[in-house]
């Protein structure tokens, strides 16, 4: 799930309500925003969407992953396919 799908469905919930609703709110397995005085504090965000956030923090961290992304959106720009050949290479 792409970070702005995943703020796009979170699901604000005020801090008091929160309290009597967290057994309900975790249950749900919905990306919650929660709010205190209007404004977010925290998140509350499902086991499998977590797992997918640390993923891509973990591809984040490989130079070698963001120097292809980077020469592939170049080439993408330019109008170039990438061969399924140096697809099936990237680490």
């Amino acid at each position: 799930m792409s970070a702005s799908n995943l703020l796009r469905n979170v699901k604000p919930v005020n801090l008091r309500e929160a309290r009597g609703q967290l057994s309900k709110l975790i249950r749900s397995k919905e990306l919650s925003v929660f709010l205190s005085k209007g404004k977010p504090v925290s998140f509350l965000v499902p086991y499998e969407d977590m797992l997918d956030l640390v993923e891509t923090l973990d591809q984040l961290q490989d130079k070698k992953l963001l120097q292809e992304i980077t020469r592939a959106r170049k080439e993408y720009a330019q109008g170039k396919a990438v061969s399924a050949e140096r697809l099936l290479t990237i680490p």
